[in-house]
């Protein structure tokens, strides 16, 4: 069959949804766009100095919850499986 292209060759790009619908992936049931506090970025709260422990153990819990959500999008998405 060969392959098959979405786009209509406009030169400001595709859109795939309008905001509010839903999307999926790989035969995943379609959902709508994740969105959480949690994926906003974070601020290190790093100086020219060294961190203290405590800046520096909130800043990995920020960067592995924003990693988890990450991860949970992809995966509900179908865009990765999250597991072997």
């Amino acid at each position: 069959m060969g392959i098959q292209y979405l786009d209509d060759k406009n030169p400001d790009g595709t859109c795939l949804v309008r905001s509010g619908e839903k999307l999926g992936f790989y035969g995943t049931t379609p959902i709508v766009q994740p969105s959480s506090a949690d994926q906003a970025a974070f601020a290190t709260g790093f100086t020219t100095t060294l961190p203290t422990n405590t800046v520096l153990q909130t800043s990995v819990v920020a960067a592995q919850t924003l990693l988890n959500q990450l991860r949970t999008a992809l995966v509900n998405l179908g865009l990765i499986k999250g597991s072997a």
